[in-house]
């Protein structure tokens, strides 16, 4: 955790950072916090707020700039509107003359990038907050891209992550409500992935793994000799945005490349567990060999075994409309236990009516994602950052895959890669995997349940056994009891008629045995019609 030691400097930007969020949606926060004296901002406003809220965060620099674009991600958190607007956040600034890069980049590379590369152009291709990109030639030919890090941005970061981590633990101590949010733990989480998004060495990572495991796009070998904490190379793609102007002018390539788009991005997630967390348009290009390309890989999402086969059982209710399996797996991802909200499988049952695979509508995924989420924070249960991660990608994806081909059906799109991570769990290594983890769970078991045992046994001996009995309906009690002693005596009344009936029946056949069979048949079904009328006749 960074440490909350804050210096001159740190007030005077916090003094900056509470000034420029003061007239944005950002106000009854700071007002709540006893930060700002006043009123909150008038509802009737609230549009304007969130976009003077987003124009803040972008003034504020790299820090706040990627702190909402994660806000963004947090749909079960926040309302859609601002997100939405969130979601829309650019981080492209004035470039950095390189002269203020050189002696930085000299000392990465081990030599002047003049003396290292055959060609090398001082003049960026891009600009973003935190990195630099310029175009470049190996000794041997190839054509790279050489990206470094803006100097001094590490120390700002710092810096601005300590005012979010004073402000966060402010937050749990004045504001109870936002509590279970757990904003320290968030921002902890924040500080962590934006730290290892400026060291390009974790990035060059990410790429190369990805790269290794895609097989519908297209992802730049890295460098590795070049790569450094500020530094990365990789091999430069040239290609066009997958965009609409794309679409009208290649009809054909963007109607193949669009169930690749989808499908790509969600065999990444259930078949690799990792995947790129932000592919917009920016970061995808079509090659001239028309292939999807990926670029940047600062955002990376990951998900463990356990994690993609609970994907798997929501995908699976969508056929079966399986409530209680969703319900219980939304549980489990927000860490509750005990019996769900009384909301939660009514909004599920809802969302099914909808989204089923027999509802007969057509389902796109970003609406039914909303939705999802949408049940969640309804029900006041936050999913945890990596399936977020998971949801804005699959999002994202669907919508390049629409802007490529409109007409497209998603759901059939990536109806394969579905069914080929449900087969992959019956694979003999994934049974195997299941099998071993099983045996350990059981053996651990094994190894502690005696000793647990001893204990409660010795707590009972001592203490006893307390039962405590808590209803509000304890003044119906002696009615069910009544009720239920009615329908026992009823239903032994019944059983007794009808063996009756079946000794009558099967005995000699003469008039009076006849006479007493047909009365004992018919005393028998009077009596279970009864008995079925008492159980199924409500208060």
């Amino acid at each position: 955790m960074l440490p909350l030691t804050l210096s001159p400097n740190d007030y005077r930007r916090l003094a900056k950072v509470i000034h420029t969020l003061a007239p944005t949606a950002a106000r009854p926060v700071l007002v709540r916090l006893g930060l700002l004296r006043g009123a909150a901002s008038d509802e009737a406003n609230e549009g304007s707020a969130y976009g003077a809220f987003v124009a803040a965060l972008e003034a504020l620099g790299p820090t706040f700039v990627k702190l909402g674009q994660i806000m963004a991600t947090r749909s079960d958190l926040l309302p859609p509107e601002l997100t939405e607007r969130l979601g829309r956040l650019h981080d492209d600034v004035a470039a950095v003359p390189f002269d203020h890069l050189r002696e930085q980049l000299t000392i990465d590379l081990g030599a002047p990038p003049e003396e290292l590369f055959a060609e090398f152009s001082t003049t960026p291709i891009a600009a973003a907050s935190i990195a630099q990109v310029y175009a470049a030639r190996l000794m041997t030919g190839e054509d790279v891209v050489l990206k470094v890090r803006r100097p001094g941005i590490e120390a700002v970061m710092r810096a601005d992550l300590r005012l979010l981590l004073a402000a966060a633990r402010v937050i749990e101590r004045r504001a109870p409500g936002l509590r279970r949010h757990q904003p320290v733990r968030v921002v902890t989480e924040l500080s962590e992935a934006l730290l290892e998004e400026i060291d390009f060495r974790i990035e060059a990572r990410n790429q190369t793994e990805v790269r290794r495991r895609a097989s519908f796009f297209h992802v730049p070998l890295v460098h590795e000799r070049f790569t450094t904490e500020r530094t990365m190379v990789s091999a430069r793609i040239r290609g066009r945005s997958p965009n609409a102007a794309f679409r009208n002018e290649e009809p054909a390539l963007a109607r193949a490349l669009a169930p690749d788009a989808a499908r790509g991005m969600l065999g990444m997630i259930l078949l690799d567990g990792v995947f790129h967390a932000d592919p917009h348009p920016g970061n995808i290009l079509v090659t001239p060999d028309g292939r999807l390309a990926l670029l940047d890989f600062g955002s990376v999402g990951r998900l463990s075994t356990k994690r993609r086969e609970q994907v798997l059982v929501v995908l699976g209710s969508l056929v079966d409309a399986d409530v209680a399996a969703v319900s219980d797996v939304l549980m489990e991802w927000a860490g509750r236990s005990g019996p769900p909200p009384p909301g939660l499988e009514q909004g599920f049952e809802r969302f099914f009516l909808r989204y089923a695979a027999d509802s007969g509508r057509p389902i796109r995924l970003a609406e039914a994602i909303t939705e999802f989420i949408s049940i969640a924070r309804d029900n006041a249960l936050t999913l945890p950052p990596d399936l977020l991660l998971l949801m804005r990608a699959l999002g994202i994806a669907e919508g390049l895959a629409r802007t490529l081909d409109p007409d497209l059906d998603v759901v059939a799109a990536i109806a394969p890669v579905v069914l080929r991570a449900f087969a992959s769990r019956f694979a003999p290594k994934a049974l195997a995997t299941r099998a071993f983890r099983t045996f350990k769970e059981l053996d651990q078991i094994l190894a502690i349940g005696p000793e647990a045992i001893r204990r409660g046994i010795g707590r009972i001996s001592r203490e006893g056994i307390v039962i405590q009995v808590s209803s509000s309906d304890l003044a119906e009690l002696p009615r069910a009891v009544r009720r239920a002693s009615d329908t026992l005596s009823l239903g032994i009344v019944v059983a007794a008629l009808i063996v009756a009936a079946a000794v009558v029946i099967v005995a000699k056949d003469d008039q009076a045995a006849a006479t007493a069979r047909i009365a004992i048949v018919i005393l028998s079904g009077v009596g279970l019609a009864a008995f079925v009328s008492r159980l199924f006749r409500r208060d």
